[in-house]
């Protein structure tokens, strides 16, 4: 009884030293692409953190993740509900496509934002959207890109309705609405994924940033109770 007790502990440690020596705890998971529990319940796999600050060329290469179109597709309800990847991007370009609508592009701010939100590409909407996405960070940025392209085709429609009575203006809109549609979501998903890798690429040459953000501050050790009780003395 006593040996198989000492053969148990022996197989414990060998175990922990395993994990130890790759830098993981176990069932730890890289944190830029995190486990989602979907509908079905499954679990993503990931390849493992490295055990601290890499080369830069190391993390060049492992910021890259192959595409898992039917983990990204079942993963897609729980980022649109449970995370802020799209629904803050998709506001932010309702919002200025509403703000420009109302000031018809007057004043500076206005026009930022219709330049970075809305008009193609709309490069602010999906690069915000490829940061906050856990994965299927290409897939964030076809939904905002393609919401982008809705906002432009409502504003060439309406806002810019007064100066399309012209046939060659006309012509230029039906033009600016197709390259609307088949850009906007296309390099949406690109800009989205290059941003989503860009995260990945900084966790892994800086690891420790969130982590010291994160660490409570520590006393010296002593308690509360101590304290007082060297006061009274």
């Amino acid at each position: 009884m006593a040996r198989a007790k000492r053969t148990a502990r022996a197989d414990a440690r060998r175990r922990y030293r395993a994990d130890h020596a790759s830098g993981l705890e176990p069932d730890e998971t890289d944190p830029g692409a995190p486990s989602v529990e979907g509908p079905s319940r499954t679990r993503t796999a990931a390849e493992p953190a490295p055990p601290g600050r890499v080369g830069i060329g190391t993390a060049f290469r492992l910021a890259f993740r192959p595409l898992d179109l039917r983990g990204d597709l079942r993963a897609l309800p729980w980022i649109a509900t449970r995370t802020k990847a799209i629904w803050v991007p998709l506001l932010i370009t309702v919002g200025s496509t509403i703000a420009f609508a109302v000031t018809q592009g007057q004043d500076i701010a206005t026009r930022f934002l219709f330049a970075y939100f809305v008009q193609t590409p709309a490069i602010g909407g999906v690069f915000i959207a490829g940061f906050l996405a856990p994965r299927a960070s290409w897939l964030a940025g076809l939904i905002v890109g393609l919401a982008a392209a809705v906002c432009y085709t409502a504003l060439i429609l309406t806002v810019f309705g007064a100066v399309s009575a012209a046939t060659a203006t006309q012509a230029a809109a039906r033009d600016a609405i197709v390259a609307a549609f088949a850009l906007s979501p296309t390099l949406g998903a690109m800009f989205a994924a290059a941003a989503a890798w860009y995260r990945r690429f900084l966790q892994y040459t800086n690891p420790n940033r969130g982590r010291q953000a994160a660490q409570p501050k520590r006393g010296d050790g002593r308690s509360r109770g101590a304290q007082k009780a060297g006061v009274r003395r």
